[in-house]
Order: structure tokens, then C-alpha cells, then sequence
């Protein structure tokens, strides 16, 4: 049976709403991503204060997950958007810990060094999401598009700090210490890993585009 010109309208309403928790997203990421903080610290506790505040990133990345799961996106992915709602609001807790310095014991660390995994995983589930939504509505280019964004958040994202993580855990195990100090070289790895970020901001914008036209498209009768 084919569609008819109420069925198209329905999916282009529902894929044009999702491009506002998409945004939110996409803002909350960035957050996430720059830092700029001041730290007062007496003895071995203090305080964090971040200008660009992680924890509101998360919020708004957090907002945007639980928002495109009540339009839809969940359905037919009920176990992965769960995983990536969990990822989510453990990452929330988290950002708001970290404004808090204090000598943490030796699991507390493991248990967030395993989890830094759990995060990587749920990025690349989520916009693997993205892409089947897209590849079922024949939003062939945004599919296109969302898989280049999990290519560039797999290379860029998750490959390095997967390493990162499993080396840290080798020390931790070792006895041994394991320390990154990128120096000056940040200035440089910054904009590097703001591609994947800047990448998925051009893929919600080609899916609200192609779901757009889908209201042009002269519909057949049933």
C-alpha cells in the first residue's frame, strides 16, 4: 500500500523535530569538549569552578537523548537508546562530581576509567542510530552523512582514548604510573577533536534538509 500525502507529512513532522534535541546535543558536546576552569584546593580537597561547564553540557546533551527517545528514535532500538540513556545520566552525575576535588580510592578511578568506555560506546550507538533512522526513511545522503560521523568519532574519539583508557588500566594493574602531558600540543589536538563534534552538526542539518523535501515529493494514493 502506498502512502499517502497525511503519511508523508507525519514522518517529515517527526524527523523535523528531532533536530532540536539534536542541537542540544551538539551544544552539549561542545561544552564538553573545551575547558576553561579555575580550582581552589587546601590540602587534598577543593573546589572546580568551569567556565565552560561540563555539567550543563551534559544536561543539554542528556535533554536532547531523552527528548528524540519521546519522539521516536527509540522505537526499534529500545535496548540501544536505553544503553545510551543510562551512558547519559551516569556521564550527568559524573560532570557534577568532577566539581569536587578530593582523594579518590583506587576503584572509584577504575570504575570511571571502565566507564570512559561505556561513553565511547554510547556515542558510536547513537549515531549508529541515527543512520539506520535515516537509511529506513530513504534519507539516503543524512545516512551517508551519519556515517562518515561515526567514521570521524571512531578515529578520532575512540581508537585514541580507547588506548588511553586500556593503557591506564595496564598501569593501575602494573602498579605503575601512566601520564599524558600534551603541553602547548593541545592548542593543536582541540580543533581535532572538535571535527566529529562539527561533523554532526552538518549531519542534523542534511537530514532536517532531506526531511524537508519529503513534503515536496508528490505522494502516491492509496
Amino acid at each position: 500500500m502506498s502512502e499517502t500525502r497525511l503519511d508523508i507529512e507525519d514522518r517529515r513532522a517527526r524527523l523535523l523535530s528531532m533536530v532540536r534535541p539534536l542541537r542540544f546535543i551538539f551544544w552539549g558536546g561542545l561544552l564538553c569538549l573545551f575547558d576553561l576552569s579555575i580550582s581552589w584546593v587546601s590540602g587534598s580537597s577543593g573546589f572546580r569552578f568551569d567556565f565552560l561547564n561540563d555539567f550543563l553540557g551534559m544536561i543539554l546533551i542528556s535533554f536532547g537523548i531523552f527528548r528524540l527517545s519521546r519522539i521516536g528514535l527509540e522505537a526499534g532500538h529500545p535496548t540501544s537508546m536505553n544503553f545510551v540513556k543510562v551512558v547519559s545520566v551516569i556521564s550527568t552525575f559524573k560532570a557534577l562530581v568532577d566539581h569536587v576535588i578530593f582523594e579518590a580510592p583506587t576503584s572509584w578511578v577504575l570504575f570511571w576509567m571502565f566507564f570512559v568506555l561505556a561513553q565511547l560506546a554510547a556515542i558510536l550507538v547513537f549515531c549508529s542510530t541515527m543512520r539506520t533512522l535515516c537509511r529506513r526513511e530513504y534519507l539516503d545522503e543524512a545516512a551517508r552523512s551519519w556515517a562518515t560521523t561515526t567514521m570521524l568519532f571512531t578515529v578520532i574519539f575512540v581508537i585514541p582514548l580507547g588506548f588511553f583508557c586500556a593503557a591506564g588500566l595496564i598501569a593501575m594493574a602494573t602498579g605503575r604510573s601512566f601520564d599524558v602531558e600534551v603541553g602547548p600540543a593541545g592548542l593543536v589536538v582541540l580543533p581535532i577533536l572538535a571535527i566529529p563534534i562539527v561533523h554532526f552538526f552538518m549531519s542534523t542539518s542534511r537530514m532536517a534538509r532531506a526531511a524537508g523535501n519529503m513534503g515536496h515529493q508528490a505522494p502516491s494514493q492509496v
